[in-house]
């Protein structure tokens, strides 16, 4: 008869193997061998399988205080209440929180005051665009974004009136009125949504990033070679866009 563990792991696994075979494959390899550590609790997390969580802490076989891979959070502990809270399982919080605070009962309303802070910062992304002339961050100085309007003469009204408006895809530093180079407004936009995926909608600190390779058929020796490598959402697997890469600090 299996253990509860092992009937929610094969759960689990099923539950990957839909989302994301090459996720699954590495999952197995990784339970198969024993090995516990951030991904395989960042996936039980996100299913809500809260016996793994417990196995796997209770066994001493991972340290939920050392440093999170993922660079939005300090420790493995940060990123596990963060995916807990976003998916509102109110018995992974109270069980994580126990963890920091053993003699304290902790609800979901009544968070320790550190762990809301961080968790609150990491929802807002505070983008950073900074001005060559008066080294700024326009986000927080005020940006400007000109339009043409086009104007003629109307014989019923007579006078020139508006017929049409066309967006200048030019940036303008509002603290030294200097043009941003290289920046356009959707430029702009896109840093504000950087930590969600363009297809899904969903946050990528949840989600998460799989690192995905295509595939190239060589038709001279019958198979297929190895081709570029991509980082995509965890979710629906669309591809991130650089300006992400670069703010997830992606090779």
């Amino acid at each position: 008869m299996k253990s509860i563990i092992e009937k929610d792991l094969e759960n689990l696994s099923k539950n990957l193997y839909l989302e994301s075979p090459d996720l699954w494959i590495e999952f197995l390899d990784k339970v198969n061998s024993g090995i516990f550590d951030e991904l395989v609790l960042f996936f039980a997390t996100k299913y809500n399988y809260i016996s793994i969580i417990k196995y796997a802490i209770e066994n001493n076989l991972i340290d939920i205080n050392s440093k999170s891979r993922n660079k939005e959070f300090d420790t493995i502990y940060d990123h596990l209440v963060y995916v807990a809270r976003q998916n509102n399982y109110k018995g992974f919080s109270d069980y994580l929180n126990s963890l920091k605070n053993p003699n304290k009962e902790i609800s979901l309303n009544t968070k320790n005051d550190k762990i809301k802070s961080e968790t609150k910062n990491k929802d807002i992304n505070i983008p950073s665009v900074i001005c060559q002339k008066c080294k700024s961050n326009i986000f927080e100085v005020g940006y400007i974004v000109c339009e043409n309007k086009i104007f003629k003469f109307s014989h019923e009204e007579n006078k020139p009136v508006e017929t049409g408006k066309e967006d200048l895809n030019s940036v303008i530093c509002y603290n030294c009125k200097s043009l941003i180079k290289d920046t356009t407004p959707k430029d702009l936009e896109a840093l504000c949504n950087i930590t969600t995926c363009i297809n899904c909608k969903n946050d990528l600190r949840n989600s998460g990033i799989v690192d995905k390779r295509n595939l190239y058929y060589n038709k001279k020796l019958n198979k297929f070679d190895l081709g570029d490598t991509y980082y995509a959402c965890g979710k629906c697997e669309q591809a991130i866009s650089n300006q992400q890469k670069d703010y997830f600090k992606l090779k």
